[in-house]
């Protein structure tokens, strides 16, 4: 394979790690091996993860090096701070390839994104409603879907607040090393999520809601409630309806989800409608094809301003984020002038 093709074919050109050695010829402009030689012909966007013994990492020659790339166009991600293979401790320590790969996405954003700049909120996973100190009512939502969407927005430029409720923590834990920036508020019962959600409504650019809120919380004793008789029965009640009670701002765009088991379209319908949304989401929860807590699901994609439905069909939930979001652009590049200001 010529040096040519291999320089041209590359759509990003990562350098992890990155020693003081290669960043010193990077920038240099020396070429006399494979990796500097692509750096210095190819013209794709490259990222730079700087790895060495701290005293190397902070030399002045090392941080003018770093300097010079980044007026270069490089981009450059600070290693971690800790121990190296070398004994030391410090600066320039490898970063966690999962705090790369978010690096990557957070600096690599599509830029004609209607949601590049905006200020999206995702709030997903279940509730928990506390029966007594021991027992609590949830369902089995795992909060996969909001976090594949956010991620989604994140790739397109958009600055995310995830509000997550009862999610699985190795998927909370992958997203934190992702992307440590990102605001995160965690609640646990519905009341939480509105009172939390209550408090940023009036600076989001978008609310989207895969959340699964509980439809009813039951009467909470302070005492554990002992087993007695052989029927327990426990007295609930309503929750608050949260995407229903926000009050709906002109310019922002309000995307609820409908999580079904029959009469998928007629419900995310009623649920657009209802609820004053700019689109309704619906998934079924049952069958082969079940959306709740699987990596995968098939959707349908509601909006306010045609009778048109959109179907997604069954894929992985990263696949089913990146083409709604794709079809909700062009609705609102069509539809909504006032949010793309």
């Amino acid at each position: 394979l010529s040096l040519g093709p291999l320089s041209e074919m590359a759509d990003l050109i990562i350098v992890a790690p990155a020693t003081a050695n290669i960043i010193a010829k990077a920038a240099c402009g020396i070429a006399d091996d494979l990796v500097s030689t692509i750096l210095l012909s190819s013209t794709a966007p490259k990222i730079v993860v700087p790895a060495m013994n701290t005293n190397m990492y902070l030399n002045p020659v090392t941080v003018e090096n770093i300097k010079k790339l980044r007026t270069c166009g490089y981009l450059i991600m600070e290693p971690d701070v800790g121990l190296m293979a070398c004994g030391t401790r410090g600066e320039g320590r490898f970063p966690e390839i999962e705090r790369i790969y978010g690096f990557m996405m957070r600096n690599l954003p599509e830029k004609n994104s209607v949601f590049a700049g905006k200020n999206v909120v995702v709030a997903t996973g279940g509730t928990i409603e506390d029966i007594d100190p021991v027992r609590c009512v949830t369902n089995r939502s795992s909060g996969k879907t909001g976090f594949s969407f956010a991620e989604e927005f994140i790739k397109r430029g958009a600055d995310v607040t995830l509000v997550a409720g009862n999610v699985s923590d190795l998927l909370l834990d992958r997203f934190v090393k992702r992307y440590a920036d990102v605001k995160i508020i965690r609640v646990r019962s519905v009341h939480d999520m509105k009172i939390e959600l209550d408090k940023i409504k009036n600076d989001l650019d978008l609310l989207f809601m895969p959340a699964a809120p509980a439809d009813y919380s039951p009467e909470y004793s302070d005492e554990k409630i002992k087993k007695t008789a052989d029927v327990l029965e426990l007295k609930l009640s309503r929750t608050s309806d949260i995407l229903a009670s926000i009050e709906k701002r002109n310019n922002a765009v309000y995307t609820g989800f409908a999580a079904e088991s029959s009469e998928l379209e007629a419900s995310t319908r009623n649920k657009l409608l209802k609820k004053k949304l700019d689109f309704a989401i619906g998934n079924y929860i049952k069958g082969k094809q079940s959306a709740m807590g699987g990596d995968k699901s098939e959707v349908i994609l509601l909006n306010k301003w045609d009778d048109s439905i959109d179907k997604f069909s069954y894929a992985d939930k990263e696949e089913i984020a990146s083409s709604v979001l794709d079809r909700m652009e062009d609705l609102i590049r069509k539809n909504f002038s006032g949010f793309l200001k």
